[in-house]
């Protein structure tokens, strides 16, 4: 079996086929026509790329940037290497094991500094580290086991039962005591579950518990690279004013990306959702100094990991992973 460090494994539908067939709801730009493939649906998990589009700012860069939702078969790392995207974003697994196996993409830049995967309890539940969890049980996805298997290894805290579960309804086996925690996605799944049951979960971010892992971590092809540097530096330039700006007024982007981006009827379609999930997601982006930029030191370490812990089964050369004077 592959383990990949994806919430695809836990959460594709039929609905991301659907998104995928949706256009934003804008006025098409003027420029060099190029596009960017996101690794899940529209949502305000992207809002620096919406906003760099829906203020003018990739345009003003001379670039025409049509966005692209994550749908059921899209291999987003292999889009790009084969030419189909010229920008996509994946976590860094995804990107590694591609680069082992050849693919010709290097990584960029990331939005995320850290994997916003967690653990989250009921609420008034005490979940400040793993040695709260110490002798109990948690559930994880299919994607999470080798991911605590590293949480669990780099922490030194082993008396942690796993079990794999599926998504439905795993927030009431937390409160039915079945389950002291079970696996999220921080900048996402707890908002839902607030909302359902009218109180925050306890949230805890397995990036300070020993998760090292960027996400939404932008690719480009060599190819790319050779021929069009000063695009793709244009192309990072505009992406991360776009986040300072979303940044900067959360409701107001927040807003924007549900009128002009989100999928009509989508859950994602609620404003109050989409500025929480910016309001989560701000440590993620203004983590690590310059937003945007990989450390190299960082990038190894994780990569590393994921091999010492199955996460991963080979490792490209790292020195020629990143390509670090975009950002």
């Amino acid at each position: 079996m592959t383990i990949r460090l994806t919430r695809r494994a836990a959460l594709g539908s039929a609905a991301a086929a659907a998104a995928a067939l949706s256009a934003p709801r804008l006025a098409r730009a003027s420029g060099t026509p190029l596009s960017f493939q996101f690794d899940w649906k529209f949502n305000a998990q992207f809002a620096g790329v919406f906003k760099a589009i829906d203020a003018g700012l990739s345009a003003g860069a001379g670039i025409d940037m049509t966005p692209r939702p994550w749908a059921d078969g899209v291999n987003v790392v292999a889009d790009v290497a084969d030419g189909r995207a010229d920008f996509a974003c994946a976590e860094q697994n995804l990107i590694i094991a591609a680069q082992a196996e050849g693919a010709p993409v290097r990584a960029v830049a990331t939005m995320f500094q850290a994997s916003p995967y967690g653990l989250m309890t009921v609420p008034g539940g005490t979940l400040t580290g793993l040695s709260d969890l110490s002798g109990q049980t948690e559930g994880v996805h299919v994607d999470g086991v080798k991911i605590m298997a590293m949480v669990m290894g780099v922490s030194g805290i082993f008396d942690i039962t796993v079990t794999e579960i599926p998504y439905a309804d795993k927030f009431a086996r937390v409160q039915s005591g079945e389950l002291a925690a079970v696996q999220c996605y921080v900048i996402d799944e707890p908002i839902g579950v607030a909302k359902a049951i009218g109180a925050e979960p306890v949230v805890m971010r397995l990036s300070d518990a020993g998760l090292v892992s960027t996400a939404q971590t932008i690719v480009v092809s060599e190819r790319m690279l050779a021929d069009s540097p000063d695009m793709v530096r244009a192309a990072m330039a505009a992406t991360f004013a776009g986040w300072a700006q979303t940044l900067a007024d959360k409701p107001g982007t927040a807003a924007m990306v549900v009128e002009k981006f989100v999928e009509p009827g989508s859950s994602y379609a609620d404003v109050a959702y989409q500025t929480r999930t910016l309001e989560l997601l701000e440590r993620y982006v203004m983590s690590g100094g310059t937003p945007g930029r990989i450390d190299p030191a960082t990038w190894a370490r994780g990569a590393q990991l994921m091999l010492d812990y199955g996460i991963v089964t080979a490792l490209p050369d790292l020195g020629a992973s990143l390509a670090e004077r975009f950002v």
